[in-house]
């Protein structure tokens, strides 16, 4: 009995190691100093699998928190493994970049934009092809800079206190954007939308997901011309001036000529910027925002 119960207390340890080895989580903390942001008019963060929060605030540096997680699912993991995934950042054309490196992966830009593109290498595949990660982040941003933010797998990608424009988008998770000044783009593909405006938006923004809802609310003063695109939800809002226009007909050109896809759009208030919604199973809301 006493051999059984040794057996049993060692085997238990060797499994707890093995666990142990499985799994890494180390800190994240990193920041992008004053002096390296003299030059920058924005700043573009691309997570792969995991949450993302921006929050804008009035100061001169990039500050990036959270936590990086590295999973084998046999084997032990190596320290020159879980070294060699992490967030890398650098400049390019006024824009300061972030996104994950891993190995084999290839970073380029074309026409002033970052092409990211994950490339295992087939040598290594026993190696890696059992790795996973994950990154939640939380960066404070200065609020004066453009902002491009973006993950793939993430439950919740969330910005707030930005200035500037904003281009936004997740891909298996929700989008929240709290207190957007200026224009907003934002798509999602399995996801909700939701969007609170600090004040009435004066420039043109896009909204798009194709599973789900997309929310979006304004003070009282909104005046803006609305479009609504979708195959199974419809439009609701609380505002009292509503008008409705004519069908619009917008034109793309693309390899088999002229694309033509009719909307419904409608006037609320005297009319302004373009609000564009689209989704294909969900419903969209315009409403009033009661308090900041």
């Amino acid at each position: 009995m006493k051999r059984l119960v040794i057996t049993a207390l060692f085997l238990a340890i060797g499994l707890s190691i093995q666990a142990q080895n499985q799994r890494v989580e180390e800190k994240i903390d990193i920041t992008i100093s004053s002096s390296e942001l003299s030059n920058m008019n924005g700043f573009t963060i691309q997570n792969i699998n995991g949450d993302l929060k921006v929050e804008g605030y009035d100061g001169n540096e990039i500050r990036v928190s959270g936590s990086k997680v590295i999973k084998k699912r046999r084997g032990r993991l190596d320290d020159e493994t879980v070294e060699s995934i992490f967030l890398e950042h650098q400049s390019h054309q006024g824009i300061m970049y972030m996104y994950v490196r891993t190995p084999g992966s290839e970073v380029n830009f074309k026409n002033g934009k970052l092409n990211h593109k994950m490339n295992w290498d087939k040598r290594k595949w026993d190696k890696y092809d059992e790795i996973g990660f994950q990154f939640d982040i939380v960066v404070k941003v200065p609020n004066k800079l453009l902002l491009r933010a973006s993950t793939v797998n993430g439950s919740q990608l969330i910005v707030e206190g930005m200035n500037m424009d904003l281009n936004v988008s997740n891909v298996n998770g929700d989008v929240m954007v709290r207190d957007a000044k200026k224009a907003v783009n934002v798509n999602t593909v399995n996801g909700d939308i939701k969007i609170w405006y600090d004040n009435a938006p004066t420039t043109n923004s896009d909204f798009n997901t194709v599973n789900g809802s997309i929310q979006i609310y304004s003070p009282e003063n909104l005046s803006a011309v609305v479009t609504f695109k979708s195959l199974h939800g419809d439009l609701y809002t609380d505002f009292d001036e509503v008008t409705r226009l004519p069908n619009k007909l917008n034109k793309a050109k693309g390899s088999k000529g002229y694309r033509v896809s009719k909307t419904a759009p409608i006037q609320i208030g005297q009319g302004g910027p373009t609000l564009a919604f689209e989704t294909l199973n969900g419903d969209a809301y315009i409403q009033k925002r009661k308090s900041k």
